[in-house]
């Protein structure tokens, strides 16, 4: 299946296609211009591998939690191809994409993306299979998500930060789980992100057009309006 993954919640923009089991990637910055360059990228990958954008039968993006409006710009960049080509569209848990790497860990892996004011995007996995939802947490939620397990591996962009807060917390609570660092920081998602997108396709089909990102967390600009109703 010729499929397209596009994935923008984070510090970085993956893009990746593959075509009849041939895998093409780009990586780049999540700045500022990405979303003026986002189509010239995808057009440049489909010529590398030999495939019009017409040809594609499935776009994969991911879905949040993440920045909201790079998430809102990858969302929508992936639906308007689809659109377009007349394909459908899946999306998926930007957690549960960088949880997939680590799935043969025969531990729980804890993936999260730092959400600011103390807080993180997380959701807990194992064996590919998903133990928590996608939550919106303290460091001290997080440690009694993880409190039930002899050990957890941390994974993601700002896990060196995390587990240090993380084992003062354990430390201070006298806690015998053992948390472990994913010491590669960055690594391509777009060959996880198909092989999602693939099963998920398989298993309940394509988006329904009225699904959007996923944001977990209401925007600054939506706290403040309710504030002023």
């Amino acid at each position: 299946m010729k499929t397209l993954a596009i994935e923008s919640s984070g510090e970085l923009l993956h893009i990746t296609i593959e075509n009849n089991g041939q895998f093409i990637s780009q990586t780049r910055l999540n700045d500022k211009s990405f979303s003026e360059v986002i189509m010239e990228e995808v057009v440049t990958l489909c010529e590398k591998v030999n495939l019009k954008l017409k040809e594609l039968e499935l776009v994969v993006t991911a879905r949040g939690p993440g920045s909201f409006t790079s998430l809102r710009v990858g969302y929508a960049s992936a639906k308007g191809i689809a659109m377009a080509a007349n394909i459908p569209l899946v999306s998926l848990s930007t957690l549960q994409v960088l949880a997939y790497p680590l799935k043969e860990l025969r531990m729980p892996i804890l993936a999260a993306l730092d959400a600011k004011k103390g807080r993180y995007y997380c959701a807990l996995f194992e064996g590919g299979n998903r133990l928590s939802d996608d939550l919106d947490a303290t460091i001290e939620e997080i440690v009694a998500l993880i409190a039930p397990f002899k050990e957890v591996l941390i994974t993601g962009v700002e896990s060196e930060a995390l587990y240090n807060k993380l084992c003062d917390e354990i430390t201070k609570g006298a806690l015998s789980t053992k948390i472990y660092r994913d010491e590669l920081i960055y690594r391509d998602l777009g060959e996880s992100m198909i092989k999602l997108g693939k099963k998920l396709y398989l298993d309940q089909g394509g988006d329904p057009p009225s699904k959007g990102p996923t944001y977990v967390r209401k925007s600054d600009a939506e706290v403040s309006l309710e504030g002023r109703i």
